[in-house]
Parts: C-alpha cells; structure tokens; sequence
C-alpha cells in the first residue's frame, strides 16, 4: 500500500488543512452543533474500535463494523486522498491529517463528513490510527454553508504557500491563480490570465497534455509530474494535483503545484549513489561483509566468496552459518576479535588463519567496525577482509632467509647467537638455584648447565682448490645433513659461515654428556661423504666451552669454544678439545669488578670516550657516539662487556647512563661553543632506564642543564630493548622524537625481532651490528646480509651506518652498495675527548 500511494499529494486536502490552521474557531463551534464520531485503525487499515455514533451513521452493529476495513466504508473516489495523508502521517511529516471524504452506508447510501486522523505511538499497543469525523451531509447542503465553504476556499486558495491556478478546460484559459504562482513562475497576475496552460509546457508535452485533459473526470485526479517553464525559460519538473470544480459557470479544474525539481534531483543523485556504491561493493578487491554478532553473515560481496572459496555471496551466507567454528581456524580468534571490538569499537589489521570452503587454510586480515543501536547495544559487525596469505608467505620467507644459511638452510649466526642468549637466561636462572639452594661459592664445583660446540671441517680447503666451488657447496650440504641427524631435543646447530658450525646443549647434566655427543659427531664423519659420485673421507675438530666455568656470555663462551678448537686441529685434526683456563684468576677479577662497580662513580673512575661517525657523501664527521670506559685502580682498563653487565645485575646501570648523558650533552655543547660545526652526539641507553617513569624529562632537564640543543642528541637503542617491553618502549621513543631527538637501532640484525618490529620503532637510523662487517666482503652470507638490511633500511626511509669497519675492502663494499655512514678502527678509535676536540678542529676549522 505505502509504494503504490506515496507519489498521491490531492489538492483538496491541503484546502482543509490550512482551513484548520487558520480557522481552527470556526470548526470548533461547527462541530459543538453537529454528530461526532471516533474509530480506530489499524496500519494496514482494519477497524479495531468504534464509538456508537460511527455505528449509527453507517447502519452497522459494533460487531459488523469490526470485521471491515477502512477501504470498505470510503468512496473509492476518496480513498486517494486518504492514502497520500496517511502516508505523510506515518513519515511524520505532518502531526494530523483532515479529508472531506464520503463514507458508504450498509445501505448504500452516500453520506459526506469532515474526518481528522492522527497516528498514536504512545507505546500502550502497537501503532495505530485515531479517526473523528462530523457527518456535514446536510450542512453543506444549505445556501448559507456553501457561501460560507466558498469563502473560506477561495481565502484559502488565495494564500496557500503552494502555486494554484483555475483553468478552463474546454479554452484552457487561466481563471485564477495565487500568489503564490505569481512568485514563483515570474509572470504577473495580468500576464498569467492572457495565458493558457498550453503556454507554459514545454512544445513536447503539449500532445500529451492535451489528451490527459480530455481524460479528466469528475473529482480528484492522481498527481502526475510534468514539466513546466517559467517566465525566465528555466524548466522546472513539477507534480501536479487536480480536483474538477464549477467555477463562473465554467467547467474548470483546480491545480495545485509542488516543485519537485531539487527531490527527483536528489532522487537521482541517490540512484547514482547507489549504483556507484552497488559497483563498489560488487567489484570491490576487497571483501565486504555484515555479520551478526552471534556470528552469521548478513551480507557479503563477490570477493568475499572468492577469498573464502563460495561459488557466490550467496552461497557463503547460506552455508557459513557459524563463522567462529566454520570459518577460523583457532576460534578463540573469533572470541578475540569481538572482545577488542567491545573495547575499542573499530579493530584494523585484525590477522587469522581461516579455513576456505573446501578445507585448505589462507592468512586473512580484517578490518572491522562495530554498529551499535542508540543505547549503545551491538547490532551488527561491518567491515572488510583481505587474502594476505602470499604476503604472509613471502615475510616468512623473508625473515627464514634473514636467520637462515641459503646453502643449507640451516640457522645462521644471527638465529644462533639469539637463541643462545635465551637459553643462557634460563640457565642464569638455574645456576641461581643452585647457588641458593646448596649455598656454593666456588661455581667450579657445580656440573655444567650448557655446552657451545665450535665445529670446523678438516682439509675443507683442499675440496675447494681441487673439486671446485660447487662441490664444495655440495659437500657443505651433506656435513649439514649428517649433523642435522645427530641432534635431539635440547641441541640447537647453526652455519657460521665458510666451514664452521656451531652447537650449543641446554640442560647439560654432566662434562661426560657433552664428551660422548662429541664423540657421536666424530663418528658420524667416519663414514665418506659422496659428492659428485665421488666418496670424500672429511673430518672435523670440535671446540667446547662449558657455561658457567667458561664464560657467562654467548660472545665469551663463543669465543672460547673458537679457541679450543684450534687446540683439538693441534692435537692432529678430528678430535674434540675441552676449554682449559686459569678459573681463578678469572673469578678474582670478575669478583673486583663486582665489587668494584659501586665506587667507581664516587671515584670518578669513569670516563667518556668519543668514536666518529663518517658520512660516506661529505667525508666528514656528523656524529660522535659516546662511550663509557672504566679505569679500574688495580685491573686497568676494564672492557665495557664486563662493567656494563655488573652495572645493570647491581641497579647502577641507570646512574651511570645518566652520567654518560650529562658528559656527553656538555661536551658537544663545548664543541658548538668554540666554533666547531654542530654535529649530533649519540648516547646508548639501556633497558633499565627505559623503566625510569620521567626519563622524557629526566632527558629534557639536562638537555637545558647543558644547554644542548635536543635536535643535536641522537639516542641509541637496541632491538632486545624493545622486545622487553614493547609497548611502554615504543611509547617513550615516540615521545622523545616528538620534543626533537632521533632515535638508532645499535647492532641491528642480531635480534630475532629486527623485521617485524623495525615498522612500529620512530626511528631514522640503523646500525649494522660489526659481526656482519667483519668478515665482509669475503664471506657471501655476511655480505648477503649487509647489503639486504641496507637495501631495507633505505626503502623505509632509514639512513644505515654500519660499524667495525678495519679495512678498506670493507670500506669499498659498504661505499658500493650506499651505506651512508661507517664507524671503526679504520678512522678512529674510541678516543678521549681531547684527542675527539683535536680531529674535529682538523677536519672542520
């Protein structure tokens, strides 16, 4: 009923509207003399209740009238008029409707009354319809009332806001038009009654015109919309509502005008809305849904049912019917994602592993938006998903090659050394046990928790100068497999590069354990590798370091394991060597240090040393990167990679960070004070004073202390830093980038973190860790790896330095491939600041 009524708009009813605004009196006392009546109706028009006095008018019992509709009691005649208002009721652009109308007596009679409707949505029951009415049958009748209806029409017609007119229709002369025509059209009331309604239609539409007025009947026609010109020959569509009425002895018609130019506009506009929207949403790269938020969906587009494997949307709303158990493949993701949309409303980048229609698994992120009713209840998920499956694939694939050794797959240098630090943490923790639980101070007598084996192959050499590059690749490839099937579940094996590989043992119980793997590796190469169809008897010798007599670092125990297995090539090459030591000494000065590392502040033991960065484009120095030394009274100059750890184990590492910083501010504010060239001055901050609450601060407090500027403080950090805490991290760097420093990644490459995190870091610069460059360019894979992180660095827009460098071939390579800057031996050492204030006078005075 609304769709086939809602364009209706009938003249006369807007005659009886304003003639209750502006005569309300008038019908008052009218209706005080006359028959008044009240029934209800529903939406859909049934009669549901009924006073005695709509009984008796139409000759119905109370009974009768309850089982008819409103349609079964109007004139069909009437019913046009009545739909349009009820319509206009129901979208509430008006409050009550009034209609002449006719009603249909039981006994067919005719008779005529004024009706007034209004909606009642006082939530008692379901919406419904209040109708009175005044039976006016015999009123209008009496000469008195019809003079009285005539004048109060034509004050109405008059000064309706809408354009009317009064046309003859057998000339098609204008008879009367308002005001409101005359304003709008442009012509004057002289020049409308010298017209014709012909003269105002475009030529077009005459024909058409002419044979719907010799189709007009009796009463109200249906609003139609037509095309009209105005004075000024602008064209305006208008709808058009018409009632015939004897007018100066005339048959005439009634018209009534409603612009409707700027609503089809805006129809229009609509429909193209839509249909750009339909485009969208059916060709779409990405797929668009709704979903229920007990987990079905409502609506999905083509490319939705693509990434999840349905022959159409359709299908995919029909057969995914319970998206948490069908579609995810851990459903706890599903709980998930509705828990952050409850939190926070909108989640992006939302990633999961689903399962397709036919069971095969892809990588998908959303991006999803929850919809909420006025009371803040969801309604509805919305958003949009995309297939990052090869994305997902070629990242993995990046960061396996990044820790992986391309000849033989197996975990590099990098993977080793991270993996290694992780495993000596939870040994840390169980040597802590032991020492508390047993209360042992000579660590010499506990067994051994770890084991680092140093493994280089014998006479590798030879293969190479004799057989080729090829098949000592291919040899390598095979020694790779063989120890690989000599591990088991606490083993970790790793290719150091050339022919060197490396294990390391957790959870070691005794010295003989690690003896007797040894002795199976030896073992294994006893038997010729075949290469090329050719049977090579090759061998290996094998270096051991113990944590914790022989190191408490990865890079000690390394180093160490490196050294014995030398020892075993002297012993005659395919044997195994223990490192051998001098223990105590070792532990009296690792027992200075600790005791040491108090005093040392309050002595004045430390002093700042300056390194120079070298831009590789200018030649010249534009930054000096600060570095602590400590001159021990007894032991001399003790290396950073035996105070700092004591440092951060005693709760020191943050005063003597601070102190670094002050030093440093006030010397490169010194150096901008005596003339030289501004340059930057980088600090290297540690994880601890990253939990300092005010370090922001703290940083800006002796920033104006020394009156260094922030934009010339450049702060160091490394990729474990951030891993410890990565939001509380990423939070205060950005906050110490935003008041105007930078921020460096110091030895990167050597956490297993450094491609996932490196997006979210504000960061401008990354240093390429030394283990890389010391071997560069002649061993491939540090090389491969150099050049990858520069090529990566530069992409994000990060400068790279790389440090370490000692020799001009390693100079050349990182010149060749666009590192911007380099640090090491071959320019300078660290230096004092006096011999640093000496090398900036000659380079920039």
């Amino acid at each position: 009923m609304t769709e086939r009524y809602q364009y209706l708009n009938p003249i006369y009813q807007e005659v009886l509207k304003h003639e209750r605004l502006r005569n309300l009196m008038r019908i008052a006392k009218c209706m005080e003399s006359s028959t008044v009546g009240v029934f209800e109706t529903t939406i859909d028009d049934k009669i549901i209740d009924v006073s005695i006095s709509f009984c008796e008018l139409l000759g119905y019992s109370n009974s009768q009238i309850r089982e008819l509709n409103y349609e079964q009691i109007c004139y069909p005649d009437d019913l046009s008029a009545y739909y349009v208002l009820k319509e206009r009721l129901l979208s509430g652009e008006i409050d009550r409707c009034y209609l002449n109308v006719r009603y249909i007596r039981e006994d067919g009679q005719i008779v005529q009354v004024i009706q007034s409707t209004d909606l009642d949505i006082s939530g008692a029951k379901e919406p419904y319809f209040v109708n009175r009415f005044e039976d006016i049958t015999d009123w209008e009748r009496t000469d008195r009332n019809k003079q009285d209806f005539e004048n109060r029409t034509r004050y109405l017609f008059e000064n309706n806001p809408h354009p009317m007119w009064i046309y003859n229709l057998e000339t098609l002369d204008f008879l009367a038009v308002n005001q409101a025509a005359i304003n709008h059209y442009g012509y004057s009331e002289a020049e409308f009654l010298s017209m014709t309604v012909l003269d105002i239609r475009p030529v077009e539409e005459v024909p058409k015109l002419l044979e719907a007025i010799a189709k007009v009947s009796i009463g109200f026609s249906v609003p139609e919309i037509w095309t009209h010109r105005k004075k000024d020959g602008s064209q305006i569509l208008v709808e058009v509502s018409a009632h015939t009425l004897e007018y100066q002895n005339h048959r005439c018609e009634l018209i009534l005008i409603n612009d409707v130019t700027q609503k089809i506009q805006a129809q229009e506009d609509l429909k193209r809305a839509e249909a750009k929207y339909r485009s969208i949403f059916e060709n779409a790269v990405e797929g668009i849904f709704q979903t229920s938020a007990d987990g079905k969906f409502l609506i999905a587009n083509p490319m939705l049912a693509k990434i999840y494997g349905y022959a159409s949307p359709e299908d995919l709303v029909t057969n995914l019917t319970n998206i948490e158990e069908q579609l995810y493949v851990d459903p706890q993701r599903r709980l998930e994602l509705i828990e952050l949309l409850t939190e926070q409303e909108d989640v992006k980048q939302f990633e999961s592993q689903v399962y397709r229609k036919d069971g095969s698994m892809i990588w998908t992120s959303e991006n999803v938006h929850a919809v909420r009713d006025v009371i803040g209840n969801i309604i509805y998920f919305e958003g949009t998903v995309e297939d990052i499956t090869a994305s997902k694939l070629a990242k993995a694939e990046i960061e396996h090659l990044a820790f992986h050794d391309s000849l033989t797959d197996l975990p590099n240098r990098v993977l080793f050394r991270d993996r290694l630090c992780a495993a000596l943490v939870n040994a840390s923790a169980q040597l802590q046990t032991h020492i508390e639980r047993n209360q042992i101070t000579d660590i010499k007598t506990l067994p051994p928790l770890l084991a680092v084996m140093f493994l280089d192959l014998d006479r590798f050499k030879l293969v190479n100068d004799t057989m080729g590059h090829a098949a000592g690749d291919r040899l390598l490839i095979e020694v790779a497999k063989r120890l690989s099937d000599c591990m088991f579940e606490s083993t970790f094996l790793a290719r150091m590069g050339g022919d060197e590989f490396m294990i390391f043992v957790s959870e070691l119980q005794s010295i003989e354990s690690i003896q007797q793997f040894a002795q199976l590796i030896l073992q294994s190469f006893e038997h010729p590798f075949l290469v090329e169809e050719t049977p090579l008897h090759i061998g290996t010798s094998i270096g051991i370091s113990l944590y914790p007599n022989d190191g408490m670092d990865e890079e000690t125990l390394m180093k160490n394991a490196d050294t014995a297995m030398f020892r075993a090539k002297e012993r005659g090459r395919n044997h195994y060597q223990l490192y051998n030591h001098a223990i105590g000494a070792k532990v009296k000065e690792y027992v200075a240090i600790e005791n040491g590392i108090r005093q040392a502040l309050e002595r004045s033991e430390f002093q700042v040393f300056y390194q120079p960065q070298i831009n590789l484009v200018t030649g010249k120095i534009d930054c000096m990167e600060a570095l602590a030394r400590w001159l021990h009274p007894e032991l001399g100059w003790v290396p950073p990679n035996q105070f700092i750890p004591a440092a951060e184990e005693h709760g020191l590492i943050v005063r003597l960070g601070e102190w670094v910083l002050c030093t440093a501010c006030q010397q490169n504010y010194l150096w901008q004070s005596q003339g030289l060239p501004a340059i930057r001055m980088a600090v290297n901050f540690s994880a601890q004073q990253f939990q300092v609450t005010d370090l922001c601060t703290r940083v800006m407090q002796i920033l104006s202390e020394t009156g260094l500027e922030p934009q010339y403080l450049e702060i160091e950090i490394t990729e474990s830093l951030v891993m410890q805490d990565q939001s509380t991290t990423i939070a205060v760097l950005k906050k110490l980038k935003s008041l105007g420093m930078s921020i460096s990644i110091d030895d990167f490459g050597t956490g297993y973190s450094s491609l996932s995190y490196l997006r979210l870091l504000p960061v401008s610069k990354v240093k390429i860790d030394a283990s890389f460059i010391r071997e560069t360019p002649q061993n491939r894979d540090d090389a491969a790896i150099t050049s990858a992180i520069i090529a990566m660095a530069h992409n994000l827009n990060l400068r790279v330095i790389a440090e370490g460098v000692e020799r001009e071939e390693q100079l050349e390579f990182l010149r060749s491939h666009n590192c911007d800057a380099v640090q090491g031996y071959l320019f300078s050492r660290p230096i004092p600041a006096d011999e640093a204030t000496l090398i900036l006078q000659s380079q920039f005075l």
